[in-house]
């Protein structure tokens, strides 16, 4: 008896032998290792998540993506927020958030989602397909949820796909994302309010110097022909309202002799007393230029822009801008025209230039 065991236990060993050979068995293995995990759920890829502001309690708007992984229609997207991204553990939702007033905005990729579900802590997507999903990074964007309150600790938004449109049944993919509420580091400047003005007989297109002279000898009055000057200024401001440049002074004088100025744009009169300015370029007299710089919204006042006609009225705006100008240069153009019969003297007058930002 104790043989007959003894080859009994020789023959089965041999027969398993010829049965599973050691090819057939690493075969066996080998389609265990592979086929199995094929029934098992698989990982959302490429998973995150984008808040607009991540102020604690703010509200704000959410982007989830992801791809989804198995070929399978999926008809419900399960989005639960929790402290932990871990599927098995108990769901604490993260203190102050709220998602029941969700709105789904935008939906790139696999799209036709409308929410089906929502608590506070809780969005179900659901949709009517029978089609396979994209492999294309999908999105979906959310308005009008408030921020979690508690900025110490990350929360989760644990990710669930399924083929049912309720998210019930079987899970088909699943993953997590997680984010952080924080206080918000406030970075700010001032640009501070700026007015560059600079007047002389020339000046440069940006104020960066001037030939600092102030004074100009026009000549001896004669009836016959026309006395000419001019002096010229730069501006720039940040100002939102603009600048304005105001003329200030009297006319030409000796002593109570006065040279009256036109109180309308006048043509230069040799042989009548006359006195007058304007900001262009003129032929008759040939003195002056236009305005220069690139700004076009700095001009010269109406009664000071037309070419060959003067005026001078202590007071006036004789240019300006209605909002910000960065710079402009002006030349201005003087004449001086005397009657036959005027008083002997020394004329003069000194113009005074102001300049306002308007901010």
């Amino acid at each position: 008896m104790h043989h007959h065991l003894i080859r009994l236990h020789t023959s089965f060993f041999a027969n398993w032998r010829h049965l599973w050979s050691p090819e057939l068995v690493a075969l066996f293995l080998a389609l265990f290792v592979f086929v199995l995990p094929a029934g098992a759920s698989t990982r959302l890829e490429e998973r995150s998540l984008l808040m607009q502001n991540n102020e604690p309690g703010a509200t704000t708007s959410y982007r989830v993506s992801f791809k989804y992984m198995t070929p399978t229609p999926i008809n419900s997207v399960d989005m639960l927020f929790c402290m932990s991204p871990i599927p098995y553990e108990a769901c604490v939702p993260p203190p102050g958030l709220n998602v029941s007033g969700a709105v789904l905005s935008d939906q790139q990729g696999e799209s036709g989602y409308s929410i089906s579900t929502k608590t506070t802590n809780h969005i179900v997507l659901s949709r009517a397909s029978n089609s396979l999903p994209t492999t294309a990074l999908s999105s979906y964007n959310f308005e009008n949820i408030k921020n979690p309150t508690a900025s110490a600790q990350a929360f989760s938004v644990r990710l669930r796909t399924h083929t049912s449109s309720d998210a019930t049944g079987t899970q088909v993919d699943f993953g997590s994302v997680r984010a952080q509420v924080n206080q918000g580091i406030v970075i700010q400047t001032q640009v501070p309010p700026m007015l560059v003005f600079c007047l002389a007989q020339q000046v440069d297109y940006g104020c960066t110097k001037t030939n600092d002279t102030f004074y100009t000898d026009m000549g001896e009055l004669n009836s016959e022909s026309t006395l000419t000057a001019k002096s010229q200024m730069a501006v720039g401001t940040n100002a939102s309202g603009g600048f304005a440049i105001t003329a200030v002074g009297i006319p030409f004088s000796a002593g109570t002799n006065v040279i009256d100025s036109p109180l309308v744009p006048t043509e230069s009169k040799p042989g009548t007393n006359q006195f007058g300015i304007n900001l262009v370029e003129n032929t008759a007299p040939n003195v002056g230029n236009n305005p220069e710089g690139e700004y076009a919204n700095a001009i010269a006042s109406s009664d000071y822009n037309q070419q060959n006609k003067y005026k001078y009225v202590s007071g006036d705006v004789v240019a300006y801008s209605p909002n910000v100008s960065l710079m402009k240069k002006f030349t201005v153009s003087y004449i001086l025209n005397s009657s036959p019969t005027l008083h002997a003297g020394v004329y003069s007058t000194t113009l005074t230039y102001i300049a306002s930002g308007r901010f």
